[in-house]
Parts: structure tokens; sequence; C-alpha cells
């Protein structure tokens, strides 16, 4: 796995319509955990935000959030 943190703007928005799994041991969401579709990315000025579908849901995954690892999937 690669941390998010280590990745630059282009790296960013090759994710997009991909498969991707995040992992993370942040404090606010201990054992972060999810396989995903990327569906878009947004930077909100002080970091990129992942909107993502995960079990038919939509939901945000902050690229600042602690030790974000991701792998693709396909």
């Amino acid at each position: 796995m690669k941390l998010v943190k280590d990745l630059n703007y282009i790296d960013f928005f090759k994710l997009i319509n991909h498969t991707v799994h995040f992992k993370s041991d942040c404090d606010f969401f201990p054992n972060f955990d999810i396989i995903c579709k990327v569906l878009t990315i947004a930077y909100n000025g002080s970091e990129y935000i992942f909107k993502v579908k995960v079990d038919n849901k939509e939901i945000d995954v902050g690229a600042n959030m602690k030790n974000l690892q991701f792998e693709l999937c396909e």
C-alpha cells in the first residue's frame, strides 16, 4: 500500500473511476478499511477530499486522515 500523502496533484486525479482500497488508523475512525470506487476529488483549501461510493452509499474521505494508505484493486 502507498501513503496518500505521497501523491501529487496529478496522481490524485488518476484515481477517479477506479476501485481503491483505503486504510487508515485515524483517531476518529479507528480501523478505517474500505474498498470503494472514487467518484470525484475536490480541494477544500486545506485538503483533498475523495468522494467515494461504498456499499451503495457516497461518503467523503479526507486525504489528511492519519496514515491514510491506498492500493488500486483493478
